[in-house]
């Protein structure tokens, strides 16, 4: 078991990939102060898979296109540069880690799904509370909501079979998961994702949203940001394990509330929650 002693030992060895540089030209473009749709129009031509996921969303019923599209000119208008920063991100990390492969006690299949139904409840909760210290856009909150359990992956690629076994633990036992991974490995996956958003260069509040999701009341400034992502982390929990019930018969699983969220609003997260759970698509 590996002891406090050896935390600082295990942070600096933890192996973080970088993004490939299609992405990250990609992102530069979508970063810049000036950029036209003409200009991220060509960054995305140049690289045919991430055009074919942009195409895709464009033409899903979320944007209500009138009707489908074959036309990345018509279709990065419609989505934005929030929504469009959001696809790259993803694919990037989806290529970063392709190589690994689930095993008995770890799905990736199942994490992506519970972060992206965590992304989703995140955006819909930012647009019903009271974001009084806050100027993110709900995109933005979906990013946070996307990311958050990233470190999984993080200690999962570098530690294997130690993380398997911390996992396996927290199921097994009394013991959440944080308290295994910080007992057994010296480091958790907040922490592991806060470093791998640093590395990437992802700006606040985002690696402090990943570092405090667990613990919001400890995230200072950006309190009330990660109170959003830490009820939707609840809530897409509670709904993967017992959404067939009735979000009354879940709301007392919920335990954080975020600034000026009603209990009607969260009745309805949860059911709006359950149902997108049940029609997810990776």
């Amino acid at each position: 078991m590996t002891t406090p002693h050896d935390t600082e030992q295990i942070a600096d060895s933890i192996r973080i990939p970088t993004l490939s540089l299609s992405i990250e030209r990609i992102r530069a473009v979508l970063a810049s102060p000036d950029v036209g749709m003409s200009d991220v129009t060509k960054a995305f031509e140049t690289d045919p898979p991430l055009a074919a996921k942009v195409l895709r969303l464009a033409n899903s019923a979320s944007y209500g296109l009138r009707a489908q599209t074959t036309s990345l000119r018509t279709a990065i208008p419609v989505l934005g540069l929030r929504a469009l920063s959001t696809i790259v991100l993803r694919a990037g990390i989806l290529t970063a880690y392709k190589e690994l492969e689930d095993c008995e006690n770890f799905s990736l299949e199942e994490l992506w799904k519970h972060s992206i139904l965590t992304a989703q409840i995140s955006e819909s909760l930012a647009r019903r509370c009271r974001r009084r210290g806050s100027d993110l856009s709900p995109q933005d909150y979906y990013t946070c909501g996307l990311l958050h359990d990233i470190g999984k992956i993080v200690l999962y690629d570098n530690l294997g079979e130690q993380y398997i076994e911390a996992v396996a633990r927290s199921r097994s036992g009394t013991a959440v998961l944080v308290a295994e991974e910080s007992r057994l490995l010296g480091m958790n996956h907040a922490d592991a994702g806060s470093m791998a958003a640093t590395m990437w260069q992802l700006p606040e509040p985002v690696p402090a949203v990943i570092r405090c999701h667990h613990k919001p009341n400890s995230a200072g400034g950006a309190t009330e940001i990660v109170m959003v992502v830490a009820c939707a982390d609840e809530i897409a929990n509670t709904v993967a394990e017992e959404g067939a019930k009735p979000a009354n018969a879940l709301l007392s699983r919920i335990r954080t509330r975020p600034l000026g969220l009603t209990e009607p609003e969260l009745l309805e997260a949860i059911t709006d929650a359950a149902q997108r759970w049940v029609q997810l698509e990776l």
